[in-house]
């Protein structure tokens, strides 16, 4: 006896697989602390069918994609400074600037205004 294609057996019941995958990743999504709470996400479904040219039968392809929320932006302050001689940069932690060489009188330094090289660096 045959079957008659519905959205529930479409693919053997594969659309439905697939958009239980992409709803769970968007509850991971929302759940997410680290997600903007009230971002929407969406799932997409796309079903192709493409006839043969008699029309007596199709291939069907099944999309299922979705939308999640962007993380959002994180800040965080940089300290910049020379660590034996060489250029550091450490995120704020209290009392870090004790990493630092101590800071005397800075060369002035040269640029060519061409190339942005330091010319006497």
């Amino acid at each position: 006896m045959e079957q008659p294609v519905t959205i529930y057996t479409i693919g053997n019941g594969v659309l439905g697989e697939l958009f239980d995958r992409e709803l769970e990743r968007i509850v991971t999504d929302i759940l997410d602390l680290n997600t903007d709470a009230e971002a929407k996400r969406s799932i997409s479904v796309k079903v192709t069918v493409s006839p043969d040219k008699d029309r007596g039968f199709g291939m069907t392809l099944i999309e299922v994609s979705s939308s999640l929320g962007k993380p959002k932006p994180v800040g965080s302050t940089m300290y910049f400074g020379r660590k034996n001689g060489k250029i550091v940069a450490v995120e704020n932690i209290p009392k870090q600037e004790e990493m630092f060489d101590k800071l005397g009188p800075r060369p002035v330094v040269e640029f060519n205004q061409k190339t942005g090289e330091a010319l006497n660096e």
